[in-house]
């Protein structure tokens, strides 16, 4: 008789299906983080914001499975300042990270140390610049003979040495830099994280690794080896296979597929290089898009009547009248074709976590850290000191699972401060004290329908011409130029959405640009400024 038998076998196995479940359960309720940074990616070079030539099918997903934020700014610039920012959710003056190349204090909390301390796997793989030069032993120091016309070339492995780092000393206005022999460069764990993997060491370590001695003495961090001069038609020859994009992803790719039993949370940043200049992507991703199929911006043409002097001075940059429209094209249809090429590494990324039945447990955020002119107002690069909407409004898209909402669009501003307090709230962990950023849960999920009224954004270069503070509102943006004697701007964003026309000196405009001034000053205070009183002074001059 085989009753016994089977329903000991029924026992046994409704006693697997229950353990299982239970597992799955603890699974799905395990949030994962994957937080995704590019650097220097414009919002025109994201399809979800309107483009409908360039081809990011992955990126576009996210936005259409979760939120695209519509009005998001970073609130620093440039590089490491923005970054700075996106982890501690603080501004610039707030975290002391003024420039390139300078030391993110490790005593305050940043993504990496909180999620670390909240017993989560973490792990960082690509750009960070948090920790002195990216380029240590190359001659150059801040890495910028990215051609390598002369020798010698780039150290290797345990050759590599001299870091350095800036320093920040006090003057009367402003910060100014000193260098230190010391930091860690992109070469060891940093930031709180647990694992690491940066585009100097590890990623000249992994060349070597397959073979390519040459490419390792030579490439790293931005330096792609592209084929020639900004200018010209160019792309890197260290193709796909070689690139440091591929190097991260496939960083990335272990880290999810290691800790995809555990029962452990993880949090990886994967942070690309990419799509910066030199903007010379792996072949076939430099020739994906014909220049017949490129529209240049109908603010190209900018004679910078009226606006400050400091903006026509980089011929580097502003190079209207020295390039043709074929010229301009090129470099369009480049920084496409990188974009591309980005998008499908984390398209990747994002098949290892549905293969590995992660995708609806892990919150997934896209932004960078600031944008390119992309040929805007006869303009390439990043052209320090400006506000353009080029270089601070960027994409940002999120997906949090457990949030219902699929393809919103979230019209409100946002600020990159506001990033970390909403990865935070989302796995229910407090956030840190004297943090600027504000939680965007009570948007995402409908709770309320405001969020902030100003955003505020910050440069402070070394010079005079280098220290700005934008405020942007609804209708209006003003950008402050505290220390510099020249010119500021005011642009209505709603009739003048391209910044043609500076209305700072126009009498109709002059309470706004009074009111928007005040509006900075009370931030600066606010937000205790170390030079809120310096930021008062040019105010009071225009007003008497």
């Amino acid at each position: 008789m085989r009753t016994p038998v089977s329903f000991l076998t029924l026992i046994i196995f409704a006693a697997l299906i229950s353990l299982y479940s239970c597992q799955k359960e603890k699974a799905i309720n395990k949030t994962n983080l994957l937080f995704i940074v590019t650097d220097q990616h414009p919002l025109s070079c994201v399809g979800a914001y309107g483009n409908n030539i360039i081809k990011t099918p992955n990126i576009d997903e996210l936005a259409e499975a979760g939120f695209l934020l519509q009005n998001y700014y970073i609130a620093a610039f440039a590089c490491s300042p923005s970054r700075a920012s996106l982890l501690t959710g603080r501004y610039l003056h707030n975290h002391n990270v003024f420039t390139n190349n300078v030391l993110l204090d490790p005593t305050i909390p940043s993504l990496g140390a909180i999620l670390s301390q909240a017993d989560y796997h973490t792990g960082y793989f690509g750009k960070a610049h948090l920790s002195g030069s990216m380029y240590v032993g190359r001659e150059s120091g801040d890495g910028t003979d990215y051609m390598h016309d002369s020798e010698p070339l780039d150290p290797v492995g345990d050759e590599i040495k001299d870091y350095w780092h800036y320093e920040r000393i006090e003057s009367d206005s402003g910060w100014v830099t000193h260098r230190v022999e010391s930091g860690l460069g992109e070469d060891f764990p940093q930031l709180g994280f647990q694992e690491w993997a940066g585009g100097w060491r590890h990623y000249k370590d992994w060349l070597l690794n397959h073979g390519q001695r040459e490419f390792a003495q030579m490439a790293g961090n931005h330096d792609a080896l592209q084929s020639a001069p900004e200018g010209q038609h160019m792309y890197s020859k260290l193709g796909e296979q070689y690139h440091m994009a591929t190097f991260f992803t496939e960083k990335t790719q272990d880290f999810v597929r290691k800790y995809q039993n555990n029962n452990q949370p993880w949090a990886a940043v994967l942070s690309f290089f990419g799509p910066h200049l030199p903007v010379a992507p792996p072949s076939p991703w430099d020739t994906l898009y014909s220049l017949n199929d490129i529209p240049l911006p109908a603010n190209l043409v900018d004679s910078l009547k009226g606006k400050p002097r400091s903006q026509n001075k980089s011929e580097l940059q502003y190079v209207l009248g020295q390039w043709n429209n074929d010229q301009y094209r090129d470099y369009i249809s480049r920084y496409w074709g990188y974009s591309s090429f980005i998008d499908d590494r984390i398209g990747q990324v994002f098949k290892t976590l549905k293969e590995t039945d992660q995708w609806d447990n892990t919150i997934v955020f896209f932004t960078t850290d600031h944008g390119d002119m992309i040929a805007a107002h006869g303009m390439i690069y990043k052209l320090g000191s400006n506000g353009y909407e080029e270089l601070f409004h960027v994409p940002a898209n999120l997906r949090i699972p457990r949030l219902e909402g699929t393809g919103v669009k979230i019209q409100q501003l946002v600020s990159s401060l506001d990033l970390l307090p909403t990865i935070l709230e989302a796995i229910h962990i407090t956030p840190p004290a004297q943090i600027d950023g504000k939680s965007l849960i009570p948007l995402l999920n409908q709770s309320t329908d405001t969020h902030r009224e100003n955003l505020f954004s910050e440069i402070h270069g070394a010079g005079k011409d280098g220290k700005t503070i934008i405020c942007r509102n609804k209708q209006y943006k003003y950008v402050y130029h505290w220390l510099s004697n020249d010119v500021d701007e005011l642009y209505d964003l709603a009739s003048d959405p391209g910044e043609m026309h500076n209305l700072y000196q126009d009498e109709q405009h002059q309470e706004v640009a009074k009111q928007m001034r005040e509006k900075i000053i009370q931030w600066a205070e606010e937000t205790r400024h170390l030079y809120a009183t310096v930021i008062k002074e040019k105010h009071f001059r225009t007003t008497q």
